[in-house]
């Protein structure tokens, strides 16, 4: 069966329905729809998950304020890059196979890069270019000569604008936005955050916060001009979303992952609205695929401070596999310097990072010379010819398709497309191999979408076959693909624990880990790793992953400052206490309601400053958003330090590193949360450093 086109028609009804439900006030309650009317996506949401990869681009005067949000009190003249070159931007994204740029016109701050005739905050009072520069211009410019599509952010909330929280700020607004609209070519993603409201400065001389009801904004004439100006821009956020945020800011989708979505009312209000988001509902009335958004580096904006941070290639690749390869369209953010160019550490990588995929996915193993065959339905070969528009369709709600290579086939990847102009139907899904004697499961899953794409332990196989044990309607898949990606040498984790026993965790058993301790680079020369070690106190330690064929990974480093062994957490008796252990996967609590905690040293300790990672599972809990250190010499009488609050930490529950004015000598130290992320009250940490 061939399907080349769709009819749309009945989608714009859809759409526009999913909007009413999605602004504030709809209440309506929906049942569920029958099969044949699962939700189905308009001809732009297809198209706009055709392009898988695109860019985003944060560039600001927080490039020049070592910020991540700024509080829009930033005076327009510390906006000065020396060397400034859109062009490099784009050719950058377009190399590493991206498909589009996303930039950051205004961000929570209000500054513009554009000079916008409604504000003067903007470029049009910095330094740079004498106030005649366009920022938004250079780049629409560069993405028309290079061919790259053109997106946009735009920031409803704004910190500078005196007016941001009455009636009049919505006018600014959509003025700001019909420039953006009409000055630059054609758009094809306008990007609202959600962040609104919060602290601010909106010209007076003290920080304080401004709050706004839940429909202040106007979003429906804030979506008729969008579709107005430009008909073929997909929007993201606001009432009138026609794509969702993936619900984290790490890089990665649920593995079950559905492009449908409730109204936001029918939520289920037991499970956290960002699980949500990250899985999609299977009885979801409205098609409302995802974008997962991820940094390059640990913030947003350029920190130099993050140069030895940027994402090693397994982790890019990790993203991909997680965000892509489950159904979700990849936004991958690049954030260039106070010189106004991307850090060749984070061209590299992500240059790096396409090389990879081209190579994984280099030759499928499917070809003409295979036979193909289904257990029910028609035209199994439709199925295995790359071509998304054409299908096999099962003739019930499961079936099977089979490949027989002809030859003995070493495979590892395993790639899966639903014809989803028609809808997501999968449920769950199972991959067995020939293995000359009999069929053998490899893999099991449960949604496809768009697009699923496996990775397992390298199986041989001359047959393989894909059973669709469940779905929500007869299945379509339109594309079938079978690789053998090679190997890629991961650089190795080193942890020490509290009494200073290293371990160096290899994750590829076909390689072996060399290492040095006197700060050389390891080779096959330097020490074999061969089980845990002690190695306490002051120290840098280097390894690196060389598999049997030769292949050698990126070199791992770690150093380490200062013992631990004598250090104590007030309260705990434990021998080795989880905030101190090393262990990134494990996490220390405060009893009850407690937001500190309390180290003695044993000793004093000069230091300058500290480092704190929250708690890392998948659903983290009592992440600190504002703080204090104070340090003792008796531990009863405390001095404060350094107080602030960590910008953006819900979404990027990261290390933070918190700097003092100038170095200090203490026994005792008390990190403690003045407030924690959504009103939590029990402090919760990973881990936490000294900085010498």
């Amino acid at each position: 069966m061939k399907k080349i086109t769709h009819n749309p028609g009945s989608i714009v009804f859809s759409l526009f329905l999913a909007a009413l439900m999605l602004a504030p006030g709809f209440t309506n309650k929906l049942t569920a729809l029958p099969p044949e009317d699962l939700p189905k996506p308009s001809t732009l949401q297809v198209d706009w998950q055709k392009l898988e990869t695109i860019a985003f681009i944060h560039f600001s005067v927080n490039t020049f304020t070592d910020s991540e949000w700024g509080y829009g009190n930033e005076s327009p003249e510390l906006f000065d890059p020396t060397q400034l070159d859109c062009r490099q931007w784009v050719k950058i994204c377009k190399d590493a196979g991206l498909k589009g740029v996303i930039l950051t016109a205004k961000h929570h701050d209000g500054f513009c890069l554009w000079p916008s005739k409604y504000t003067g905050h903007s470029v049009k009072n910095s330094p740079w270019k004498h106030g005649e520069g366009d920022v938004v211009r250079e780049f629409s410019d560069a993405c028309k000569e290079l061919g790259l599509k053109i997106g946009l952010y735009l920031s409803p909330w704004d910190c500078n604008h005196a007016e941001y929280g009455k009636p009049g700020y919505n006018e600014y607004f959509k003025s700001q936005l019909r420039e953006l609209l009409t000055n630059y070519g054609e758009i094809f993603e306008i990007w609202f955050d959600g962040a609104n409201g919060g602290r601010g400065y909106y010209g007076t001389d003290s920080l304080h916060v401004r709050k706004i009801p839940g429909d202040y904004y106007d979003w429906d004439g804030i979506g008729k001009i969008v579709k107005e100006l430009q008909p073929n821009c997909i929007i993201h956020g606001g009432a009138l979303a026609e794509i969702r945020w993936v619900g984290n800011e790490e890089g990665y989708a649920g593995e079950t992952h559905w492009s449908m979505f409730r109204p936001w009312d029918q939520l289920d209000k037991n499970i956290s609205s960002r699980i949500q988001m990250n899985t999609g509902h299977e009885d979801g009335s409205f098609w409302l695929p995802s974008e997962t958004d991820v940094s390059v580096r640990p913030g947003w904006y350029y920190h130099a401070s993050e140069d030895h941070q940027v994402k090693s290639l397994p982790q890019l690749m990790d993203i991909y596999y997680e965000s892509v390869g489950r159904n979700s369209l990849l936004l991958l953010n690049l954030s260039p310097d106070k010189r106004g160019l991307i850090h060749p550490l984070d061209s590299a990588r992500v240059l790096a990072w396409r090389e990879e995929l081209d190579r994984d996915f280099e030759k499928n193993l499917v070809n003409d010379s295979c036979r193909f065959s289904s257990g029910n339905g028609t035209h199994a070969r439709d199925a295995f010819d790359s071509n998304f528009d054409s299908y096999w369709q099962a003739s019930g709600n499961f079936g099977q398709l089979e490949v027989d290579f002809g030859k003995e086939q070493e495979i590892n990847r395993l790639l899966l497309q639903e014809f989803i102009p028609e809808g997501q139907k999968v449920r769950s899904f199972a991959a067995d191999y020939w293995n000359g004697s009999g069929w053998k499961e490899f893999q099991k899953g449960t949604t496809i979408g768009y697009k699923r794409i496996l990775r397992f332990q390298a199986v041989k196989a001359t047959k393989m076959r894909i059973r669709i044990e469940d779905a929500l309607a007869p299945p379509m898949i339109s594309t079938v693909e079978v690789y053998h990606a090679p190997i890629l040498p991961v650089p190795p984790g080193i942890t020490r624990e509290q009494h200073g026993l290293v371990r160096i965790i290899s994750p590829d058993k076909d390689a072996d880990v060399y290492y040095t301790t006197d700060g050389s680079v390891p080779s096959q020369t330097a020490k074999k790793y061969a089980g845990p070690f002690m190695m306490d106190g002051k120290v840098t330690i280097k390894a690196v992953m060389i598999s049997s064929s030769g292949a050698q990974g990126e070199m791992a480093e770690k150093q380490f400052v200062f013992s631990k062994a004598d250090w104590r957490v007030g309260g705990e008796t434990v021998e080795i206490t989880k905030l101190l252990d090393g262990n990134q996967a494990t996490s220390w609590f405060g009893g009850g309601d407690q937001k500190e905690v309390v180290i003695d040293f044993g000793k004093p300790l000069s230091f300058s400053g500290i480092s704190m990672l929250p708690d890392q599972s998948r659903h983290p809990k009592g992440i600190p958003l504002n703080y204090a250190v104070l340090i003792s010499n008796d531990g009863k009488t405390w001095e404060k330090v350094v107080s602030g609050e960590f910008q953006n930490i819900m979404n990027n529950p990261n290390w933070r590193k918190i700097m003092f004015f100038q170095p200090v000598n203490s026994r005792f130290l008390k990190f403690e949360a003045t407030s924690l992320v959504n009103g939590q009250k029990q402090l919760g940490l990973a881990e936490l450093e000294l900085t010498d």
